[in-house]
């Protein structure tokens, strides 16, 4: 195990230590840029597989919606990105690379800070007060890796949207470049994607209209900027979609635009896809389901879309049969016609947050989040923050399944490294060289990390 340790602080112990060290925010210090990861006991065996531990602060311990993104380059070097909360006002980026394909991660290098930008909305009523948070985004598409992440106006009055470019493998980045034009877009819930050529897709959700619609932009591959962003949906009578969920992008190989989203039509958040293909100057939509979730409250659970030959597959959560669901839809390119089902059936307790990636043979991986042992009472009210957990007080895994190429469908599912009383929220997946990688947060009595993981064989330590 790697563990790359913050400086001296306050101790990480006892479940009542960690809720009073969140409640008080940042009484857990800053987390320094310049540390070696240290071994953690002696290497791994022949049949266990390295665990990479990186440590956040005290503050991010309460926090629920921010989440590492992981991504390989042609080489096989594999990159993790993730967000602290590193001061009462200051947000930062930082960036790990492994060079040995999870092996060993060099130092989290910082790649940006930011201010923190709270959003003020009347919702019934009542002022609802939300800060914005960098939800880093990362690709690699030829010879260079593109990090995106939201970061606040220098006078806090917004926010900004932008990605930089690395040509020397994460060692330095190319000054950023802001994605979105409008007047008043204020871009958040963020997607990332890259087309085989370099072509860079990025879309999102802003109020520029009072009401939180879908957008993409497209930067061409070579182009110096994104072109003029297109809206995906404004929503029925442009009162726009589901307000608080990610939205997930995608680049075919002929340079379609795919962006899925949560819709929000009468009543039911149910995921849409938005399609355009090459020289068509609008988004065409295509509900992935027919109107199954009636719900009025946030998610924060948005889809995930990953091709396969001529296949799109997209997973998401609803909670259309009571509890928070994972499910799975597949349709041919050619009509979009979509089957859907249950990604994993249990028979009780929740999942959600589920991801896909499709490797270089084909195979399908989906990765996401499920409980283990009993949970406290979920609130089905409106709310724009998931219940922050507990340790001790149940417990969530992070969970795969994998669809190799030809294969009927998904295989059995298991759990990537359940750890008893441990939380594991908001997994990332991706491959390099054969190999595929999970990455979540985890939080336990000792405090919460981000965790990068080589998905192993089943069986396998």
């Amino acid at each position: 195990m790697t563990t790359t340790s913050p400086p001296p602080r306050p101790g990480w112990v006892k479940p009542l230590a960690l809720a009073v060290l969140a409640a008080a925010g940042l009484g857990g210090g800053l987390y320094l840029a310049n540390l070696s990861p240290t071994p953690a006991g002696p290497p791994p065996g022949p049949t266990e597989v390295p665990v990479h531990r990186f440590p956040l602060t005290a503050a991010d311990a309460k926090d629920t919606l921010e989440a590492p993104v992981l991504t390989a380059d042609p080489g096989g070097r594999l990159y993790l990105a993730w967000a602290s909360r590193t001061a009462d006002d200051e947000r930062t980026l930082f960036l790990a690379r492994s060079d040995d394909a999870g092996g060993r991660f060099d130092a989290p290098r910082v790649v940006a800070r930011s201010g923190v930008f709270k959003s003020v909305a009347q919702m019934k009523g009542k002022a609802v007060t939300r800060e914005v948070r960098m939800v880093p985004h990362l690709v690699a598409a030829g010879p260079a890796v593109h990090l995106a992440w939201i970061e606040a106006l220098p006078d806090r009055s917004g926010v900004r949207a932008l990605v930089a470019a690395s040509a020397d493998r994460g060692d330095t980045f190319g000054p950023p470049a802001q994605w979105h034009q409008g007047n008043g877009a204020r871009a958040t819930y963020t997607a990332l994607a890259a087309g085989p050529d370099g072509t860079l897709l990025a879309s999102w959700l802003d109020n520029r209209n009072k009401a939180q619609q879908c957008y993409a932009a497209v930067r061409k591959a070579g182009a110096p900027a994104f072109d003029p962003e297109l809206p995906v949906h404004a929503g029925d009578d442009d009162k726009g979609v589901c307000p608080c969920c990610p939205t997930a992008a995608l680049v075919g190989p002929d340079g379609t635009a795919f962006v899925a989203f949560r819709n929000l039509a009468n009543g039911y958040r149910d995921i849409a896809v938005g399609v355009r293909k090459p020289g068509e100057s609008a988004f065409t939509l295509h509900p992935v389901v027919p109107p199954a979730w009636a719900f009025n409250g946030c998610s924060h659970d948005g889809p995930s879309l990953a091709r396969v030959g001529d296949t799109l597959h997209v997973a998401w959560m609803d909670a259309r049969s009571g509890p928070p669901r994972c499910y799975h839809a597949s349709a041919r390119l050619t009509d979009l016609a979509f089957t859907a089902r249950e990604l994993n059936p249990i028979p009780t307790g929740t999942q959600g947050n589920a991801k896909l990636f499709a490797d270089a043979a084909g195979t399908l991986h989906a990765v996401w989040e499920e409980s283990v042992g009993a949970e406290p009472p979920a609130d089905a009210g409106h709310r724009h923050e998931p219940a922050t957990p507990t340790p001790g007080v149940g417990g969530r895994a992070v969970m795969v399944r994998s669809w190799p190429a030809g294969a009927a469908g998904f295989g059995e599912a298991r759990a990537v490294r359940a750890r008893p009383g441990a939380f594991q929220t908001r997994p990332a997946v991706t491959g390099t060289g054969g190999e595929v990688f999970v990455a979540w947060n985890e939080l336990d009595e000792t405090g919460k990390a981000v965790v990068v993981i080589r998905l192993g064989e089943p069986g396998a330590k």
